[in-house]
């Protein structure tokens, strides 16, 4: 099956201007308006990756699953398997390995963009649930009313914001690691471990803030689609490719703003 990566940032106008603004000192919601152009062509293979949009698929009907009184057999629906009462451990493992099973069984090219989605989901799983059951340890009821909160239109909407916040903070740093390390030392950005912790606090804020862009949209996308026929791959990929552009021109916008 394979695996392929989102690509590199080669020695492009963009990525110097990147590079640059890194020098200078520019602040996060530049270098990640920078950023995002430079890997333009990353967002818009996030736009059409088939991995990433079964990413959000599960992720809109887990939270689905958690009407059902049967949750478990609810989620055997869509592929996720789990324990009689899971806990949220054995929601996060078979929410994976449900991903992983689905690339081997059609032979779709595992990317680095999925397994970034995938990685924001379930973090955006215990976020979300944690919030609302007070605890990261939360009962399978706990974590069954917890999901059950996140299935309405304003549930989702939280839901889905917590992931492409986190998605894009890690998309981000996918294409920043790197560099950033380049600019450590005493006559460098980040002349200490501290000043670098405080631009990645920085770059999280501006990618929460970015990602609210998508909230609306969420809820209304959840709702239409709820409504007419159930969320299909088929919309959960439309809306996919909706949300990446709308991040990718906002970011743009921010750092535009903020030069």
């Amino acid at each position: 099956m394979g695996h392929a990566r989102c690509g590199t940032l080669p020695n492009t106008k963009p990525w110097r201007v990147t590079v640059g603004h890194l020098a200078d000192g520019a602040s996060a919601a530049v270098i990640a308006g920078a950023t995002s152009e430079a890997a333009v062509a990353g967002f818009e293979l996030a736009r059409r990756d088939r991995g990433l949009s079964r990413v959000v698929f599960l992720l809109a009907r887990t939270a689905l699953a958690a009407r059902d009184a049967d949750f478990s057999t609810a989620l055997s629906r869509i592929s996720i398997h789990v324990p009689q009462s899971p806990g949220l451990l054995d929601l996060t493992s078979g929410f994976a390995a449900s991903l992983q099973n689905w690339h081997s069984q059609y032979r779709i090219l595992r990317t680095d963009l999925g397994l970034i989605g995938e990685q924001a989901a379930t973090e955006s799983i215990v976020r979300c649930v944690g919030d609302r059951s007070l605890t990261l340890f939360p009962s399978p009821d706990a974590l069954q009313d917890g999901l059950r909160t996140l299935s309405t239109p304003k549930g989702f909407s939280t839901l889905a914001h917590e992931f492409f916040s986190r998605f894009t903070q890690r998309f981000l740093h996918y294409h920043l690691d790197r560099e950033l390390s380049q600019h450590a030392g005493h006559n460098g950005r980040f002349p200490d471990r501290q000043d670098r912790r405080d631009f990645v606090r920085d770059l999280e804020i501006h990618c929460r803030e970015a990602a609210e862009i998508t909230r609306t949209y969420a809820s209304d996308w959840y709702s239409k689609s709820n409504f007419s026929a159930g969320i299909t791959e088929r919309q959960a990929q439309t809306f996919t490719t909706a949300c990446m552009k709308k991040l990718r021109d906002e970011l743009a916008i921010r750092g535009q703003l903020s030069a």
